[in-house]
C-alpha cells in the first residue's frame, strides 16, 4: 500500500511543474496551525516556493491571532460579526449538508447541532460556512460566536474563553456567566470548534464537567448552539438535532479534484488528472488529510501498527481483541473484560500489546478506548470472529434484559448496568441489525433498551433501525410500531404518533391480536387529549376501556380510568375527574403500582388546584413528586415541580417557585418534554408578572408561545398573545420620552 501511494507520487509530480511532496510538506504545516486546511487559499503563479511561502505567511498570521496575549486579549475567535473568521473561500462537495443544517437552524429555536468527523474532513470550514451564510445572519444579526477551544483541555477555561468573547470579565464561575449571559440574547449562534480537546479528556470527572456545560448551553431556548468534534459518535447528553446525520462523509471525486486545485492555485491540466485521481482516492478522498497526535494517517499508523502485531507472539489474540474493542465506542469496560476473559485465551497479554502500540487507550476508568477513525478503520477492515460476535451477544443481551421491564421501584437498580453500557450496546444493536436476519432475541434485546430509553431519552434510534427489516414479520413490526408511537407522544410528535399508532393497529387488527389493539387505542386516546380533542380522546379510551375488562386486564383498566379522569379535568369537570381518579388510584395501589398512583395524584393535584384547594393541591404534588424520584421517574418529577411552582406563586413564595421551575425546565430540555417545558415557561411568566419584572414575563410567555406554535396548541397560544398584549399596555414597559 506505502509502495503504491509513493508511486503514485512520483507519476504525478513528473506530470507537474511542483511536487504532491512540496505542497503535503505545506499541507502539514498549515494543519499543525488548524484543524481544517480548506480555508487556505493560495493566489500564486503556481511556483512551488511563492506557494509554500503563501502558506508559511498564513500560518504564522493565524498562530499569532489565536495564541493571544496572557489573559485580556481575545484570540481570533470573537464577540461580534465584524470580527467573525473568514468566511470559506470554497466549500466544494457541501452544499447539501450546509443547506441541511441552515433548514434545521431556521426551523428550530433550540436547534442544537454536532458537526463530527475525522480531521481535516472540513467540520470547521462547514460550521464558519454556516456562520456567514445570509440566512443565518438575517436570523440572528450579530449575535453570532465563534469560539475555538482546540488548546483547552478544562471546561472552566472553555468557559472564561467563552465569557471573555462575550464581554464579560474574569468570573468566579465563568460556566454561569456564560448562561447568564447568553439567557439575556433574543437569538443568538454560538459555535464551539474543536470540542475534542476536552471530550476525549481521559478523565471522567473531566468529561461530566463538560457534558454538564454542555447541557446547560443546550437548555437556553434562545441559543442555537453548534459544536465540531472529531469523531463519530455525538456528545452524550445533549438532544443533537442532526444525530442521525452528524458526522461528514468524505468529499467525493470530482469535489476533491476542485480542492486540490484550488488549494494549489493553478488550472487543471488534462494531462494529470487521472494520476491525480488515483491519488486522491489512495488518501479516501482526503487532499489534505494529515496526522498530529490524536489522528493519524490510517494507511501509515494503522497499517504499519497491524503488520507489527502479526509478528508477535500475541499478535493474533490482540487482533481478535481489537476487533471487540471497535464494537465498543464507550471503550470495553473491566466488568466486560473481565466476562470475555472467561472464554478468551491470552486476553491479558493481547490487552498489553494493544496498549503498547497505540491501538487502545485506557481511560480513566480502565476501559479500553479506541479512537474513532482507528475504530472505523478496524471495522471496515477487520471484521470480528463468529464465536467472539456470539460472545459479545451473549453479555450484553443478558445486560438488555436484566434491565427495567417498565418504571416500578427496581427501575433504578436494574438500569445500573444497562446505563452504563447503553451507548456500547446501542451500538452493538445497531450493528447486529443491519447484519444479521431479525431474531426473536434481538427483538428482545431492541425492545429491552428501548423501554429503559423511554424512561431516560426517549429514542426511536433501535426501533426505526429494526423495523427496516421486518417487511416479512408482521408482528414484529407491529410491536415496533407501537413502541415508536408510544416514544413519539413521550416527545410530543403527534403527528408522528398517530402515522406509527394507525400503522400498528391495522396490522394487530389482521394479527387478531386484541390485548394489543386496545393498547394502541389507549395511547391514541393520550395524543388526543394532548392535542385537545377530547370528545374523540375520551371515545378511543372508553373502547380500550372496556376491551381491557374483557380481557380481565386490571392494569390497564386502571389506566384506561385515570386517563378518562384526566380528559374530564381538561373538560373542566372536576368532580367527574376526582371521582375517576381516585377510583383509578385505589387500583393502581391494590395492585402494587407505584408509578400508575403516583400519577393518579399529580391529576389529583391539579383538579384540586383547578378548585382553588391549594394546600390540599400543594400536599398531592409533594406525595408525586417523591414517589417519582423515589423511582426514578424523571419528567413526572419535574412536573410535579413545575406544578409545585404554580402553588408556591399562589403563596407568594416566588424564590422557592423560581428555584423549582427552573429546575424542571432543565429536565424539560435534556429529555424533550416541550409541552412540560412551554407549560412551565408560561408558569413562570405569570410569576414574573406578579412580581412586576415585566420584561422577564414577556420573555417567558414569547418563549412559551413559540414552543406552543410548534405543537399546534392554539388555545395555549391565544393565552400567551393576550398575556403579551397585555403587559405592552403596561407603562413599565413603554420607552421613556426624552
Amino acid at each position: 500500500m506505502q509502495d503504491s501511494f509513493h508511486e503514485l507520487q512520483m507519476r504525478f509530480s513528473v506530470q507537474t511543474s511542483y511536487t504532491v511532496q512540496s505542497i503535503a510538506a505545506g499541507v502539514a504545516a498549515a494543519q499543525r496551525a488548524a484543524d481544517d486546511i480548506l480555508e487556505v487559499v493560495i493566489e500564486t503563479s503556481g511556483d512551488v516556493k511563492a506557494t509554500v511561502d503563501a502558506m508559511h505567511t498564513l500560518m504564522v498570521a493565524q498562530l499569532h491571532a489565536t495564541a493571544g496575549s496572557s489573559g485580556d486579549k481575545a484570540s481570533y475567535t470573537i464577540s461580534n460579526s465584524a470580527k467573525l473568521p473568514a468566511r470559506p473561500i470554497f466549500l466544494n462537495g457541501r452544499t447539501e449538508e450546509l443547506d441541511m443544517l441552515i433548514r434545521v437552524i431556521l426551523g428550530d429555536i433550540s436547534a442544537r447541532i454536532a458537526i463530527m468527523g475525522t480531521g481535516g474532513i472540513g467540520k470547521t470550514s462547514l460550521a464558519k460556512a454556516i456562520l456567514h451564510d445570509q440566512r443565518v445572519v438575517n436570523l440572528v444579526g450579530d449575535h453570532r460566536f465563534f469560539i475555538s477551544v482546540e488548546d483547552l483541555i478544562d471546561v472552566d477555561a472553555a468557559a472564561s474563553r467563552i465569557a471573555g468573547q462575550l464581554g464579560q470579565g474574569e468570573a468566579k464561575d465563568p460556566q454561569s456567566a456564560v448562561i447568564a449571559i447568553l439567557g439575556e440574547l433574543r437569538c443568538a449562534l454560538l459555535v464551539i470548534d474543536n470540542l475534542e480537546s476536552l471530550w476525549f479528556s481521559k478523565n471522567a470527572a473531566a468529561r461530566q464537567s463538560t457534558a454538564s456545560f454542555l447541557q446547560r448551553l443546550a437548555g437556553l431556548t434562545s441559543v442555537r448552539l453548534i459544536v465540531t468534534c472529531r469523531g463519530s459518535v455525538v456528545p452524550y447528553g445533549v438532544q443533537w438535532s442532526n444525530a442521525q446525520f452528524a458526522e461528514l462523509e468524505t468529499l467525493g471525486l470530482e469535489a476533491a479534484r476542485e480542492t486540490f486545485h484550488q488549494i494549489a492555485g493553478r488550472p487543471h491540466l488534462a494531462a494529470e488528472e487521472t494520476s491525480l485521481g488515483e491519488l486522491l482516492v489512495s488518501v479516501d478522498r482526503m487532499p489534505l488529510a494529515g496526522g498530529d497526535d490524536r489522528q493519524s494517517s490510517v494507511d501509515v499508523s494503522i497499517g504499519v501498527s497491524l503488520d507489527l502485531l502479526k509478528a508477535m507472539k500475541s499478535g493474533n489474540a490482540a487482533g481478535q481483541l481489537l476487533s471487540i474493542c471497535s464494537h465498543l465506542p464507550d471503550g470495553l469496560r473491566p466488568s466486560i473484560f473481565t466476562h470475555l476473559a472467561r472464554d478468551f485465551a491470552g486476553i491479558d497479554e493481547a490487552r498489553d500489546l494493544l496498549v503498547e502500540f497505540a491501538l487502545v487507550m485506557v481511560g480513566a476508568d480502565g476501559e479500553l478506548r479506541m479512537l474513532n477513525p482507528v475504530r472505523h478503520f478496524i471495522l471496515d477492515n477487520h471484521p470480528i470472529t463468529v464465536p467472539h460476535l456470539a460472545l459479545l451477544k451473549k453479555i450484553y443481551f443478558d445486560v438488555a434484559l436484566s434491565g427495567p421491564k417498565g418504571m416500578d421501584e427496581n427501575f433504578i437498580r436494574l438500569s445500573k448496568n444497562l446505563a452504563t453500557e447503553f451507548g456500547n450496546l446501542t451500538a452493538l444493536l445497531l450493528h447486529l441489525i443491519d447484519s444479521e436476519p431479525p431474531s426473536q432475541e434481538l427483538l428482545d434485546a431492541v425492545q429491552a433498551v428501548s423501554e429503559y430509553s423511554y424512561y431516560t431519552v426517549p429514542s426511536n434510534t433501535l426501533c426505526e433501525a429494526f423495523l427496516a427489516h421486518l417487511a416479512n414479520h408482521p408482528a414484529w413490526r407491529a410491536d415496533c410500531l407501537k413502541s415508536m408511537g408510544r416514544t413519539c407522544i413521550r416527545r410530543g410528535e403527534y403527528s408522528q404518533a398517530k402515522e406509527k399508532l394507525e400503522a400498528a393497529r391495522k396490522l394487530f387488527m389482521e394479527l387478531n391480536n386484541k390485548q394489543q389493539l386496545a393498547l394502541c387505542g389507549r395511547y391514541t386516546g393520550q395524543y388526543l387529549q394532548l392535542q385537545g380533542l377530547y370528545d374523540a380522546a375520551a371515545e378511543e379510551t372508553t373502547a380500550a376501556r372496556d376491551a381491557f375488562i374483557e380481557l380481565g386486564d386490571k392494569f390497564q383498566v386502571a389506566h384506561c380510568e385515570q386517563q378518562l379522569g384526566s380528559i374530564c379535568r381538561a373538560r373542566g369537570d372536576y368532580d367527574q375527574a376526582a371521582v375517576q381518579l381516585l377510583a383509578a388510584r385505589g387500583a393502581f395501589e391494590r395492585l402494587g403500582k407505584r408509578l400508575g398512583a403516583a400519577q393518579c395524584a399529580t391529576m389529583l393535584g391539579l383538579v384540586l388546584l383547578n378548585q382553588d384547594n391549594i394546600l390540599a393541591a400543594e400536599s398531592e404534588f409533594r406525595f408525586s413528586r417523591s414517589e417519582f424520584e423515589a423511582l426514578g421517574e424523571q419528567i413526572g418529577a419535574a412536573q410535579c415541580a413545575n406544578y409545585l411552582g404554580d402553588v408556591l406563586i399562589q403563596q407568594k413564595d416566588y424564590p422557592s417557585a423560581e428555584k423549582l421551575l427552573l429546575s424542571a425546565q432543565d429536565v424539560f430540555r435534556r429529555l424533550r418534554s416541550p409541552l412540560s417545558l412551554a407549560n412551565s415557561h408560561h408558569i413562570m411568566g405569570r410569576m414574573y408578572r406578579d412580581q412586576q419584572r415585566l420584561q422577564e414575563a414577556v420573555r417567558n410567555f414569547t418563549t412559551a408561545r413559540s414552543i406552543y406554535e410548534t405543537l399546534g396548541k392554539q388555545a395555549w397560544i391565544e393565552k400567551c398573545n393576550k398575556e403579551i398584549e397585555q403587559l405592552g399596555e403596561s407603562d413599565a414597559l413603554r420607552p421613556e420620552v426624552a
